[in-house]
């Protein structure tokens, strides 16, 4: 039993000890420096924005939320603890479809989401912990025509907004870190009516929205 706790206890201190270790075997730093650059890749919903901020019922484009899969982060820090970032997510998508009697049906649609903000960070060892803000924009649009030759626009949307954020990440190697991100933010948004066959078949509409939490499960984030 003596010899177990011991094993134990060693575990936990080299543990600890390799925790606090902010340089590699070779000398490389584990954390960020000012003047490093840094790339975000989000899986799994990262930063997810509650919501339809378009509200965009049957339109086949893509959705824009303030960050969905597949956002780009980047980041220059301008000190080891302060750094600014922009985000950038952009979809497009086409198809169509050609019914028994060989009439084709086609729809695409584009969605952009860009934002700008500043992040500062906490910690000591290589667990930090950081926050911020940032000021987001976005558009949307798409369309479609049916097997009949009826086309159909979706309205432009439009959105401004500004999230907060906190979060945690851990730095596995030097300059490479996983982690995950909360965001709460408030958006104003319009998105103008639809039209099918040329004729305008809803209003042009307008919202606001307060909220929104947003969780990344998965986060990388590569330093250099």
């Amino acid at each position: 039993m003596k010899k177990i706790i011991l094993t134990v206890a060693a575990v936990f201190a080299l543990s600890f000890a390799n925790a606090q270790d902010l340089k590699s075997k070779k000398g490389e730093n584990f954390l960020p420096e000012a003047g490093d650059w840094a790339i975000g890749f989000n899986a799994d919903g990262l930063f997810n924005y509650a919501g339809n901020m378009f509200s965009q019922a049957g339109n086949s484009a893509p959705s824009v939320d303030y960050q969905t899969a597949g956002t780009f982060v980047g980041k220059k820090f301008t000190s080891a603890t302060q750094a600014y970032r922009v985000m950038a997510n952009f979809q497009v998508n086409s198809g169509s479809t050609t019914n028994v009697s060989g009439n084709k049906a086609t729809s695409s649609g584009f969605a952009l989401t860009a934002g700008l903000g500043k992040e500062w960070r906490k910690g000591k060892t290589r667990l930090q912990g950081f926050y911020g803000a940032d000021a987001m924009l976005g558009f949307s649009s798409g369309s479609s025509t049916s097997a009949t030759g009826v086309e159909t626009k979706n309205g432009m949307g439009f959105s401004i907004g500004a999230q907060g954020f906190l979060g945690a990440e851990y730095f596995l190697f030097p300059k490479i870190s996983i982690g995950a991100q909360y965001t709460y933010g408030v958006a104003i948004s319009s998105k103008a009516a639809d039209e099918v066959g040329g004729v305008k078949t809803t209003n042009a509409t307008s919202g606001f929205d307060l909220g929104g939490v947003g969780v990344s499960s998965i986060n990388m984030t590569l330093h250099f």
